[in-house]
């Protein structure tokens, strides 16, 4: 997993996984977006004690600059800027966290020599990711590419037998036909353990892989389809209520829509799309700045560096 897609995931979760930092000597200027510095006493105050560099700090240091690149393209793209109160709010809670389970720092984040200050760079990047998102789901740019697949916005509320084989699909299909509860088969025949009589509940359709999606935004409600093949084996799929919502309806209330999953495509497109376009330097000293990472001194940079924009 690339140090992007790390960085795109942990902010959804709430928790910024940060390997080992900075390290002695001065305050140097480590690297630049746009017009603002980052300074080593930024990413050495991130700890309790000092760090070598390596590529935990590498990490670390690419973790600082895009968040000072998504707040700069917070700012240029949509006005706004993360309101201090929120991340007040966010830092409030962890430090309850913390003081309610005992735990140092290091111990709640699960990173070696954590100080409080990187308690609070998360509380930040929760509230960066809250603002940008509640800007990017309405952006016409987002709309117009969600509707685009109905998928990806058609709501359904499904039930599946999941079984290995043709053969005992067909054989499941009969018991089902002959009018048995398909709770019952489900719970006596299932490969699916994880959902009670195979009850999937109800989650856009677009969330579940291709032919299992498919089958379930054109079956017929109320009746058996299948079996249907997926990777994960033979599907029998039994559908009670689909919804696609109108873009009037979707703008009104975007998260009674969306699902996490599509929140994590949207927010980590847009991390990937502001740092290909910032304005990005790291001193040489301390590497080679990549949309894939910061390079050691050194090593060979394997993707295309950024050249502003």
């Amino acid at each position: 997993m690339t140090p992007l897609r790390r960085f795109a995931i942990v902010l959804l979760v709430l928790s910024l996984v940060l390997l080992a930092g900075a390290c002695s000597g001065g305050d140097d200027d480590l690297a630049g977006v746009g017009d603002t510095i980052i300074k080593l006493s930024e990413v050495e105050a991130l700890y309790e004690e000092d760090q070598p560099i390596d590529d935990g700090f590498r990490d670390t240091l690419f973790a600082k600059i895009a968040l000072e690149a998504l707040t700069q393209a917070l700012a240029s793209e949509f006005g706004a800027t993360v309101d201090p109160a929120a991340v007040e709010e966010y830092f409030t809670q962890f430090q309850s966290s913390l003081a309610q389970s005992g735990v140092s720092p290091a111990e709640l984040l699960g990173v070696e020599n954590a100080s409080l200050e990187l308690v609070h760079f998360n509380a930040e990047v929760v509230a960066l990711r809250d603002a940008a998102l509640e800007l990017l789901v309405v952006a016409p740019a987002t709309v117009d590419r969600l509707f685009t697949d109905p998928l990806t916005m058609t709501r359904v509320c499904a039930k599946h037998i999941l079984v290995e084989t043709l053969e005992e699909a067909q054989a499941v299909q009969a018991r089902l036909a002959a009018g048995e509860d398909f709770a019952t088969v489900a719970g006596e025949v299932s490969l699916d353990t994880q959902s009670e009589g195979g009850d999937l509940g109800c989650t856009l359709a677009g969330d579940y892989v291709a032919e299992f999606a498919q089958a379930a935004a054109e079956a017929p409600l109320g009746e058996v389809t299948g079996p249907v093949e997926s990777e994960f084996g033979f599907h029998l799929i039994l559908v009670s209520e689909r919804t696609t919502p109108t873009r009037i309806e979707y703008l009104a209330n975007p998260s009674a829509v969306l699902s996490s999953a599509q929140a994590t495509v949207i927010w980590g497109d847009w991390i990937s799309a502001v740092l290909e376009a910032a304005d990005i330097w790291v001193a040489e000293e301390y590497g080679t700045w990549t949309l894939d990472g910061i390079q050691a001194p050194g090593a060979e940079t394997t993707t295309t560096t950024t050249t502003g924009g």
